[in-house]
């Protein structure tokens, strides 16, 4: 089987960023940090991060303007696990019809979206158990399956954003691939959530 050489990273970055000798530097506007890729990891963006955080589920303030930013406004966006909040710029998709998503589904399988129909895909799960019950009323979504369908309905060439608690997640569903891993500490509390970024290729 012939090997897909990875699309270099700076294709997928669409802001602003400093060659140095051995790294490439981003600023993670306007969010307070640095994002990285190295000569020798060029096909990984790594870094560190600082947000305030928001309650109820929501994603810290910036979170989202970093990824625009970043990688670019996408208006083809699918955001699951999307709890009460409101996205003006995704298809919302939740288990739970009372926080009004555009689609109640469950986002481990995406039963009612077709294939290949979105170019990114954003998640941010409850980060265990208590939170899961308590707040989604649900029990907690196997990480797996929320990547394997967020693949499935994601088109080629896609960029999947996966925000967990404090953990390095290396899985990937076939056709796609981990690009980024971006540490996040949150403030005022001191939390730590970690955002794996993945590009579906296949």
């Amino acid at each position: 089987m012939a090997l897909i050489k990875p699309q270099s990273i700076l294709e997928l970055i669409k802001c602003n960023y400093q060659s140095l000798a051995n790294y490439i530097i981003i600023q993670a506007t306007p969010a307070t940090g640095i994002l990285y890729i190295t000569n020798n990891s060029p096909y990984f963006l790594s870094g560190h991060v600082r947000l305030r955080g928001r309650n109820n589920g929501r994603y810290p303030y910036n979170y989202l303007e970093m990824l625009d930013h970043i990688f670019g406004p996408e208006e083809n966006t699918i955001e699951v696990c999307s709890h009460d909040s409101k996205f003006k710029d995704a298809v919302t998709v939740d288990i739970n019809p009372a926080h009004k998503p555009a689609i109640v589904d469950d986002a481990q399988t995406l039963n009612k979206i077709e294939n290949n129909k979105f170019n990114r895909w954003r998640c941010d799960p409850p980060y265990n158990s208590n939170t899961a019950r308590s707040m989604y009323n649900t029990e907690l979504p196997t990480t797996s399956k929320l990547l394997q369908a967020g693949a499935r309905v994601c088109k080629k060439n896609a960029l999947l954003f996966l925000l967990l608690g404090p953990q390095n997640y290396q899985w990937t569903p076939a056709g796609v691939r981990r690009i980024g891993w971006v540490s996040i500490t949150i403030v005022p509390n001191n939390e730590l959530r970690a955002l794996q970024i993945f590009h579906k290729f296949g």
